[in-house]
């Protein structure tokens, strides 16, 4: 195998999905799956021979139907989803800041991301962020006519990360 990241891709959705891997113990997270694309999945995952630990969610979608269930249904993963998004079967609830960890040292953090939708996560792993659907131009703080400004969160990152 040669990649950590591997993104894949549903045209009739436009929504990204990523599988996070740990080369040494092959255990792999997947990121927005999209459920006509399962078993495009379920094939990346037998041909490069890993385990699924974590199905994740980035927000409740409405451009698709999600993935993760039969994703967990078929390999045994855990399902793990922003506690504010109200995706009640979710094994782990998601607060911002919490980590996930996979492989030998591989750490996810969920970063709380809201605007596109109030419960909306990103996650961080090696410097990289995923934040599912990209925002919106409404989805970004505006100043008052008072000058101060209006924002329901905010996420500092270091200098070298990318998103």
């Amino acid at each position: 195998m040669d990649h950590d990241l591997i993104q894949l891709f549903d045209v009739e959705s436009s929504t990204f999905t990523y599988f996070l891997v740990d080369r040494a113990t092959r255990e792999a997270m997947a990121i927005d799956s999209v459920d006509r694309q399962v078993e495009r999945d379920l094939a990346l995952i037998k041909r490069l021979d890993l385990t699924l630990r974590y199905a994740l969610e980035t927000h409740a979608h409405a451009d698709h139907v999600t993935g993760a269930a039969r994703l967990i249904a078929a390999t045994g993963a855990l399902a793990a989803a922003p506690s504010g998004c109200g995706i009640a079967p979710a094994n782990v609830q998601l607060q911002d800041g919490d980590v996930l960890l996979f492989g030998v040292a591989e750490q996810l953090r969920a970063l709380h991301t809201p605007g596109h939708t109030a419960g909306s996560m990103s996650y961080e792993w090696r410097g990289n962020v995923f934040s599912g659907d990209l925002p919106q131009v409404t989805d970004f703080p505006t100043p008052s006519l008072t000058g101060r400004q209006q924002r329901t969160g905010s996420l500092a990152l270091p200098g070298t990360t990318g998103a």
